[in-house]
């Protein structure tokens, strides 16, 4: 049999990574083996209005505004290992684009839900030592960066002084379909793109004033999750008892909306400008699936969004699309053999190896990182 690498040799080569790809650095939605995902509570009709907002504030806390920038870069254990891994894995798809012929273009695409900086900064990380590589997330400018699916499918070429010679140069192209932490709206409906993101920072703030911990919040999943009865109900329950200020929700929840991500609840923007955008995204997502010898790696992605699983599986009818779908655990496999039981073009790992020691080899990011250096 083949191995990946050999399978990417002059195919359309895609990417679909998830949250698990930036462990340990930021964690997964799970709240717990006892409990639904954070989702699921999101989401549910026994959460009330108030409460909903209450569990934004939270998943702000801890999801989002860790992601900044400067915030980031402080988690120095957790960041430098989780950053290693990504900056491998854009050395390696650089490598590989780089010994592809000229026939095609050298040119692949990472589609991502999430919304952290963790390419971004493996994109600098790497251009430093790799100076003739184009990476584009979509965005043109210098000072002032808009954002526009118009901006994709570029093919930079190298001709040297002289003009005397000419040479495709490897891209990669990063759609970030769940929005991004560098993402802004501009009053003209353009998005923007910048580092420093100003309604981060007044989300920070209002928390800050409110004295708002999310040790309060914590300390009610883990009680709930020994209760007996409805676990949504008593989650309500006990986050209306913690009695927040009317003004500080309301405030927070205006700020909030202004963020350029899909929240975990309908999977939907507030925004009607990054929804617009985010299906662009996913229109750009199913044009390259139908394209001829194309392949899709899937890494820590789990599905949830349902526009994304659907167009994959309309778009598996293409009969030179190959999918490789790698699992972190025997659990998750199970999961998604079970979603693609009916398609006969997808290749799942890891297969049933196990380590020298006898433990099961996971899906991680090593895994996926050796897998394409033909290792696997």
């Amino acid at each position: 049999m083949s191995t990946v690498l050999e399978t990417l040799s002059g195919k359309n080569i895609n990417f679909l990574i998830g949250s698990g790809a930036s462990m340990p650095l930021f964690q997964t939605l799970s709240l717990g083996d006892n409990l639904p995902s954070f989702e699921e509570v999101l989401s549910s009709k026994l959460i009330t209005d108030n409460n909903k907002i209450l569990l934004y504030c939270y998943y702000y806390a801890k999801w989002i505004s860790p992601m900044q920038l400067q915030k980031m870069k402080k988690e120095s254990s957790n960041y430098a290992v989780t950053q290693s891994s990504y900056e491998k894995f854009i050395r390696i798809l650089l490598d590989i684009l780089t010994r592809e012929s000229n026939e095609k273009p050298r040119r692949a695409n990472i589609f991502t839900t999430n919304y952290d900086l963790l390419f971004e900064s493996a994109f600098d990380l790497t251009i430093c030592s790799n100076p003739l590589c184009f990476f584009n997330d979509g965005s043109r400018g210098f000072i002032n960066k808009k954002l526009d699916t118009d901006n994709y499918y570029l093919n930079v070429s190298h001709s040297g002084f002289n003009d005397n010679y000419k040479r495709e140069v490897p891209t990669i192209n990063l759609f970030k379909m769940h929005g991004s932490v560098s993402w802004g709206k501009e009053k003209n409906e353009h998005i923007s793109v910048s580092y420093k993101n100003n309604c981060m920072e007044k989300l920070d703030e209002i928390l800050e004033n409110e004295n708002f911990e999310l040790e309060k919040i914590d300390k009610i999943f883990n009680y709930t999750s020994f209760l007996g009865g409805d676990i949504c109900f008593n989650i309500n329950k006990e986050l209306t008892l913690l009695d927040f200020n009317q003004t500080f929700l309301e405030e927070f929840y205006d700020a909030y909306k202004t963020l350029p991500i899909i929240n975990p609840d309908k999977w939907k923007f507030h925004e009607t400008v990054f929804e617009q955008h985010y299906y662009q995204m996913i229109r750009s997502f199913s044009y390259e699936m139908e394209k001829r010898d194309t392949v899709l790696i899937v890494f820590a992605f789990s599905f949830a969004d349902e526009h994304i699983l659907n167009i994959l599986k309309r778009s598996m009818l293409n009969p030179s699309l190959k999918v490789i779908i790698i699992a972190y655990d025997e659990i998750s496999l199970a999961l998604l053999r079970t979603q693609f039981s009916q398609y006969k073009n997808v290749e799942f790992y890891p297969t049933n190896e196990m380590n020298i020691d006898g433990s099961k080899i996971n899906g991680n990011f090593d895994f996926m990182n050796n897998m394409l250096t033909g290792c696997i």
